[in-house]
């Protein structure tokens, strides 16, 4: 590769939202991230997890529970109803009112037929689980005080609740109360709140409370079996093993700690042991899941952390926007922010100009002009955008809401700011993705109402955009769009879904169903995450969930000839790499290389190069240097055809600005860490 300079945006400054609760899907493997401004994120983590989808988050509503039935995800709040959600519109499918004010919890049996939550006025409503909704059953006896926490046993016959002081166990039959368990106080006039219950194979009763303890209970003679002083402050989370033989527990103490089943050989009696103990996090963890081994953990810092042990590994996934949040306007030489409910342009800056002899690789250019905050963009009240554009000269902005979808003119004139609204009528609302071509001149919009996925174009003149016609892609089975790009000649449309359908339009022209032609790719087992095409070749190169890499060209309809060699040559190191690629571009001087990104590390392939044995390690390029090791035989790879090119924290975005510069867009995890409530304080050593 040749040298280039590169701009370093550290100054996209997203808040941090703090995750409440987790709940994971078996068989999809899906897990649903619920954060504090009420959005939901469904991740994918079949393989290297990755957001498949955000609901966005509204005022109105509140989620303190969600809970996934099969492919159908649920969420109940302090607005006292049971919501389903409509994973195809992201929005909301219906609602059904609950009786007992603000629902805390809720749970469904092994059957998946019946639904119970749990209410601050002291009831449990139970429903049935219908095709498209819930029918309400009964609500059970009253109790004193609040439900904050709920659990079905294994037989479906008896609710497990935990409230302030109390553990109850109830029968589904009947809706009577049969034990009420009383837990003890640190303090006479301090009430011990149980925050949160799990039930083991054999139907034991697990609780996690405010004194920081992890109690064992027994259902059906309604007494402790034993307990366990594990945090130092509130218990807020508690899950099993798949296995239900180990149980890890965290909170406001954030040490994720885990007690193991074993059996005592005296007595033959099984008993709970403390197992390891692992800081995940810096501050209160909310929330915990086990699924395939693996411990997933959430709390107020916004991270989602996979963890396990053995072999003790820690992966932790950034609380960013899901991509794209970034858009490069090169003609205009700016960036296009995105944020929860609003959006910055800003004016990249400027390097003095030097000599080329007094510039070496790896230097700091001076700058001449500083990057400079243009506009800042805001939706009415706190509506979340789900979908943002800019033209490539940065005078035309789109952006979709809920409720409705905004153009306006932007221009820089004589060092003023000029916005004002475009009076182009936009139709659809709730539209899912949304880009302008590489020319300029089309826009093209996707929604889905869930019925039909619609992909409509419109021509951009000057100031001005006219709708040149619409079409359907439901036809190519094409209906979740999850990824959307064009060629760089503007003649063909991409785009792909979360079900692995990749499908090829032309747009070029008349807008017809036989000048489209679509045709699709070879559908793979796991979803993409990432796609662009190269100029020179027309050649598109997909990544997916599990990192395989496949390169087809369009014109010729085929998979390439190093597509078709690099299959049995992926290195095991680049398999096994815990983050998903989310961006790819290419050298506009080598059309060989191809530059892909994570979320700490930018890669290069060089197609040239001799593929590499599996077994073979990945070497680091350095300015510009392959790192040599004398112990190893890293400098016999050279013609390695992978690359690790340079680390970054939290790289959101890169790409070229021109031929001889880069953007570079990364969230400051200290940026991140500052903007978060005070820790739980701890005294570490004796002072």
């Amino acid at each position: 590769m040749t040298t280039f300079k590169i701009h370093n945006v550290r100054f996209y400054n997203l808040e941090p939202k703090s995750a409440t609760c987790l709940c994971h899907e078996p068989k999809t493997k899906k897990l649903a991230l619920a954060r504090n401004d009420n959005s939901i994120e469904v991740w994918n983590v079949g393989n290297a997890p990755f957001v498949e989808c955000t609901i966005p988050g509204h005022s109105e509503n509140s989620v303190e529970s969600i809970l996934w039935i099969g492919s159908r995800l649920f969420s109940t709040g302090l607005h006292g109803l049971i919501v389903e959600y409509n994973l195809i519109t992201l929005g909301i499918k219906y609602k059904v009112a609950v009786t007992g004010g603000a629902a805390w919890c809720m749970d469904v049996n092994q059957q998946k037929t019946l639904i119970a939550v749990g209410t601050e006025d002291g009831y449990i409503n139970t429903f049935s689980i219908a095709e498209d909704t819930l029918i309400y059953e009964r609500i059970f006896d009253k109790q004193k005080g609040r439900i904050l926490c709920i659990k079905w046993d294994n037989t479906g016959e008896m609710i497990y609740t935990g409230s302030t002081d109390t553990v109850r166990v109830w029968s589904a039959v009947s809706g009577h109360a049969i034990h009420k368990m009383t837990t003890s106080r640190t303090e006479a006039k301090k009430e011990t709140i149980v925050w949160c219950l799990a039930v083991t194979d054999d139907n034991l009763i697990i609780s996690g409370d405010s004194r920081g303890y992890l109690s064992f209970w027994d259902p059906h003679m309604g007494t402790l079996i034993e307990s366990h002083e594990s945090h130092t402050a509130d218990i807020l989370a508690v899950t099993l093993s798949h296995e239900k033989n180990v149980v890890y527990c965290a909170g406001v103490d954030p040490v994720v700690r885990s007690f193991c089943k074993v059996t005592l050989k005296s007595s033959g009696k099984p008993q709970w042991v403390k197992g390891i103990e692992r800081r995940l996090h810096s501050h209160d963890v909310r929330a915990l899941v086990e699924a395939d081994g693996k411990l997933y953990s959430a709390g107020v810092d916004g991270y989602l952390a996979q963890s396990s042990y053995p072999p003790k590994i820690l992966v932790k996934y950034p609380p960013l926007l899901q991509p794209p949040s970034v858009i490069l306007c090169k003609r205009s030489r700016c960036v296009l922010l995105c944020y929860t409910n609003y959006l910055e342009l800003w004016r990249l800056g400027s390097s003095v100009k030097t000599s080329s002899e007094s510039v070496k690789v790896g230097m700091l250019h001076q700058l001449d002009e500083e990057p400079m905050k243009l506009l800042e963009l805001r939706t009415k009240g706190v509506e979340s955008i789900l979908s943002c554009a800019i033209s490539k000269d940065s005078k035309t902005i789109v952006y979709s809401t809920d409720t409705h979808v905004r153009v306006f003119n932007f221009d820089v004139v004589e060092g003023d700011a000029l916005l004002s609204r475009n009076d182009t009528d936009i139709s659809a609302n709730r539209i899912q993705k949304m880009l302008f071509s590489p020319n300029g001149k089309l826009l093209v919009t996707i929604n889905n109402d869930g019925r039909e996925n619609v992909v409509t174009l419109y021509k951009l003149n000057k100031k001005s955009l006219r709708h040149i016609g619409s079409f359907q892609t439901t036809n190519e089975s094409i209906v979740n769009v999850s990824l959307v790009c064009f060629s760089p000649d503007s003649k063909y449309l991409i785009c792909a879904d979360r079900q692995s359908s990749i499908a090829i339009y032309k747009v070029d022209g008349d807008l017809t169903r036989e000048s489209l032609q679509p045709w699709q790719l070879p559908k793979y087992s796991c979803p993409p995450t990432a796609m662009a095409v190269q100029k020179s070749t027309l050649n598109l190169v997909v990544v997916y969930s599990d990192h395989k890499i496949v390169e087809y060209n369009i014109p010729r309809k085929q998979y390439t000839q190093f597509s078709n060699n690099l299959q049995s040559r992926i290195p095991k190191q680049w398999l096994a790499r815990p983050f998903p690629i989310i961006n790819i571009c290419f050298d506009s001087y080598n059309e060989n290389i191809i530059i892909m990104h994570d979320d700490s590390t930018v890669y290069i392939i060089n197609k040239a190069n001799e593929l590499p044995e599996k077994e073979a390690k990945i070497p680091k390029c350095e300015n510009g240097d392959i790192t040599e090791d004398s112990s190893s035989a890293l400098s016999l790879q050279s013609q390695h055809a992978f690359k690790v090119a340079k680390k970054y924290k939290h790289l959101v975005y890169l790409n070229w600005l021109n031929n001889e510069e880069m953007v570079a867009v990364e969230v400051n995890p200290i940026a991140l860490t500052e903007k978060l409530p005070p820790t739980l304080k701890q005294k570490w050593f004796s002072v």
